[in-house]
């Protein structure tokens, strides 16, 4: 009966250090799925804050475009304002201009 009995104690050990094994194999595995996941999700988040940024600097630098189309368009309105404005300046001042050469320096 005792070596039935320390059989039976070396199987239940064996058993046990084959479960004690089992279950740290079952928990490595399930730290590395964790470590697996927490990685993906953190790649996924800089993903998305990326696509984020990209899109926000997209935007801006569309409405930055628009702002400089419509100043250049104001310029170009002013600048066709001044021309006309000072259309008859530039007829007066090359006529005094001519005279005033006319008079220094005579008709030759």
């Amino acid at each position: 009966m005792a070596t039935n009995l320390t059989d039976e104690i070396r199987a239940l050990e064996e058993a046990a250090a084959k479960r004690v094994s089992d279950a740290e194999a079952q928990a490595a595995s399930c730290v590395a799925r964790a470590r697996d996941e927490a990685a993906k999700k953190v790649k996924e988040s800089r993903q998305s804050l990326y696509r984020e940024y990209r899109n926000k600097v997209e935007k801006l630098e569309k409405e930055a475009a628009d702002q400089a189309a419509g100043l250049v368009d104001q310029g170009k309105k002013k600048a066709a304002e001044f021309v006309k404005a000072h259309e008859g300046l530039l007829a007066k001042t090359s006529k005094w201009v001519a005279e005033e050469v006319m008079s220094r320096y005579g008709r030759s």
